[in-house]
């Protein structure tokens, strides 16, 4: 019989499932607190149209967002299948994890998981492609790690084994454009090691590769009828102005922001330990499925483009399992495990009470009056009230008329908010997917009421004076939260639309 240390959980297992739960509960209460962000609300609008694929991200998150519109209705209810999800994702972890380096090591490596700030809200309960794709590629990894680590007695099954992970990397790359870069790794592993290469002597990993190119088809074809639309915005997005090193370190520095500080410190850690035993498949085997992610958006800012640090989050993910490797060794020196988890615990607590608080209230608002220009917590600020403020300015929503906005992010805003009941279209050259569901040349000849920020309202004026027989005069509408204006618009009653927008795609302006 084993002798388990009294500050090690007797039964890893049981106390995965135990911060699976608690966290689950933890995210039904942020996702009910929490308004829907601008990227969610985007897609809740463009997934009531059904497509192939879509512009911004291949289409599995939108058909799973289709669905649940269906049966739940639009609203914040929506992120409950994401957050479903991920609670299985976790679970998935564990598996990879305790399969790999041991069950003490998976319950490290879900307490790692469940405190980093990406993964705890974005990830693990938003309306993004991340979710969808971190399980697929959970699935995969787990799939691949029981061919290629089998534990004592059992015997691999290479053509489940196989079979699952192709179907799961077809899947991911339904999700989003980052399963690539995971399948390139997977690719790597095999063909550098020898357990690998004896592998490809069996038909399974040729049929898996086969099968989740059939499955990627629908993206494929929708870009190829599209003129690849989708894949030329995303690579243009990499693309920077010249060569700048220090935005290497700028993105780390983001990077660790969006994970916590206090998880990417393990994180590190687990990495030093993995490094050290460098010779170890095991180590080999993450480091296939994270490098590539983590490697190509740390180091492509160096040419001038800083990007999104939620980029290289799903290298991260398999970093877990190495933060649950150190995490585990140093459980077996004494308490500082726990005291660990436990400050963590409670700063991430903070954090999310500080973020669902301010969402909510704005309070911060007022205490710090320059605030609400750079809150991004405006960003979770649903448009609710604004068809009461068109109304109550006797600005008709009837009549065959229609919304131009002046950006996609608000003419998702507004979509949401009037709940698809009048086309919306952006007023400007970067529509996103609209391009796809709006016919511009339908609206010919149709009114519209132009919503603006009020700060960008003249420029707005200047791009569409051309579009449209006449532009009426601006009138205000006041959007607040807590008892303060937070946002200012201006709708413009716009009287004959005469010719369509030059429509561009490329770089986001």
């Amino acid at each position: 019989m084993t002798t388990r240390l009294p500050y090690a959980p007797s039964d890893p297992r049981r106390a995965a499932l135990l911060v699976i739960a608690g966290t689950l509960a933890l995210r039904l209460v942020m996702a009910a607190a929490i308004g829907l962000g601008t990227d969610e609300i985007y897609t809740v609008a463009v997934s009531r149209s059904l497509s192939w694929s879509y512009f911004d991200h291949p289409p599995l998150h939108q058909w799973i967002t289709h669905a649940a519109a269906s049966l739940l209705g639009e609203g914040r209810q929506l992120r409950l299948p994401f957050i479903a999800l991920f609670a299985l994702t976790t679970w998935l972890l564990f598996l990879i994890t305790e399969r790999l380096y041991g069950p003490d090591a998976g319950f490290w490596a879900v307490v790692s998981l469940n405190l980093a700030g990406f993964f705890t809200l974005s990830a693990g309960s938003w309306i993004v492609p991340d979710g969808v794709l971190l399980l697929m590629l959970a699935i995969a990894a787990l799939a691949l790690a029981r061919q290629f680590f089998p534990v004592a007695g059992e015997v691999p099954t290479p053509w489940l084994n196989w079979l699952v992970a192709g179907t799961a990397l077809g899947l991911a790359g339904l999700s989003k454009y980052h399963a690539a870069l995971a399948a390139l790794g997977i690719a790597a592993f095999v063909i550098a090691t020898p357990e690998g290469r004896r592998s490809l002597r069996h038909p399974a990993p040729w049929l898996g590769a086969v099968l989740a190119g059939v499955i990627v088809l629908p993206v494929l074809l929708w870009n190829a009828q599209n003129g690849w639309a989708s894949f030329l915005f995303q690579a243009a997005r990499s693309q920077g102005a010249g060569f700048s090193p220090w935005l290497v370190l700028a993105s780390l520095l983001a990077q660790a922001g969006w994970l916590l500080p206090w998880v990417f410190v393990p994180l590190v850690s687990g990495l030093w330990l993995g490094w050290r035993s460098l010779r170890d498949r095991r180590f080999g085997f993450l480091m296939a499925l994270a490098l590539p992610g983590i490697a190509v958006f740390t180091l492509t800012p160096a040419f001038g483009n800083l990007g999104l640090p939620h980029w290289a989050m799903p290298g991260w993910f398999f970093v877990m399992p190495l933060a649950g490797l150190a995490l585990a060794r140093l459980a077996e020196t004494g308490t500082r495990a726990m005291r660990w988890a436990r400050i963590s615990a409670l700063g991430s607590v903070i954090v999310l009470a500080l973020l669902a608080s301010q969402a909510a209230t704005g309070w911060l608002g007022r205490i710090i009056p320059n605030l609400p220009r750079h809150d991004p917590t405006l960003e979770t600020f649903g448009w609710d009230q604004l068809r009461g403020q068109l109304e109550a300015r006797q600005i008709s929503l009837d009549h065959g008329r229609f919304i131009m906005a002046d950006s996609w992010q608000n003419a998702g805003r507004i979509d949401v908010a009037l709940a698809g009941s009048m086309p919306v279209m952006p007023g400007t050259g970067d529509p996103r997917h609209y391009a796809f569901i709006i016919d511009q040349t339908s609206l010919i000849g149709r009114d519209a009421v132009v919503i603006v920020r009020a700060r960008r309202e003249a420029l707005l004026r200047q791009q569409l004076a051309s579009h449209f027989e006449s532009l009426g005069p601006g009138q205000p509408i006041r959007l607040g939260r807590g008892g303060q204006v937070e946002i200012e618009l201006v709708a413009i009653v716009a009287t004959g639309f005469a010719k369509p927008l030059p429509w561009a795609y490329g770089l986001p302006p």
